[in-house]
């Protein structure tokens, strides 16, 4: 299950975290600071390893993201995620 970093620090912008999951354009990793659409308060938006994350949802406790095709991360990979600061 996904670390929630932004319940303990919302106002992070910035981690490093590892792909833990690929399932098509759909991705979950080890740690997040993107909030997931909940209670009526919109996703996030940003970029998981210069990808831009085109959806985010919960889905029972996890949470996954949605990418572009042919993002070409697999399971493992190191990633940089970033969320747009301005627009939260």
């Amino acid at each position: 299950m996904t670390e929630k970093i932004f319940w303990t620090d919302p106002y992070l912008t910035h981690i490093e975290t590892r792909i833990t999951n690929v399932r098509d354009n759909d991705i979950t990793v080890e740690q997040t600071i993107f909030y997931a659409l909940s209670g009526g308060q919109e996703s996030d938006h940003g970029t998981i390893g210069e990808q831009a994350v085109l959806r985010v949802r919960k889905e029972n406790k996890e949470i996954v993201y949605t990418l572009g095709e042919d993002h070409g991360l697999k399971p493992g990979d190191r990633v940089s995620m970033k969320i747009d600061w301005e627009r939260r």
